[in-house]
């Protein structure tokens, strides 16, 4: 996703919603994450580094798709919880290094796809 690229939709409950039909989103360097980030597409994932993104409190990202996993890079000092199903796809999280300060919720709803989540040294 291009820095420039606006959500597909913004609800009124403050939802964010991006959607990609083929492809998935990706986001690093400077950004702010949505309180409430959804990433909808039947292929793709979302791929996010979130070592220099300012996150809000509480911040939730949902992920559905029929095939697409999720991979993070997080700050070390963020929580990971994460919700959802997936048939086939595992989840890996790299243990915090440092106390967790911060929680990211991730729900990951997928036929085919994973979570992945690094920690930033």
């Amino acid at each position: 996703m291009d820095e420039n690229e606006t959500p597909f939709l913004t609800g009124k409950s403050g939802a964010t919603w991006y959607f990609n039909l083929l492809g998935g989103t990706k986001r690093r360097g400077p950004w702010t994450m949505p309180q409430d980030m959804r990433v909808i597409g039947p292929l793709g994932g979302a791929n996010l580094d979130l070592t220099e993104a300012t996150l809000p409190e509480h911040p939730v990202l949902t992920k559905i798709s029929l095939i697409g996993g999720v991979s993070l890079r997080v700050p070390a000092d963020v929580e990971i919880e994460v919700e959802g199903f997936r048939i086939f796809g595992g989840v890996r999280i790299a243990p915090p290094t440092v106390s967790p300060v911060r929680k990211l919720k991730v729900r990951e709803y997928s036929l085919i796809g994973g979570i992945h989540v690094e920690r930033e040294h």
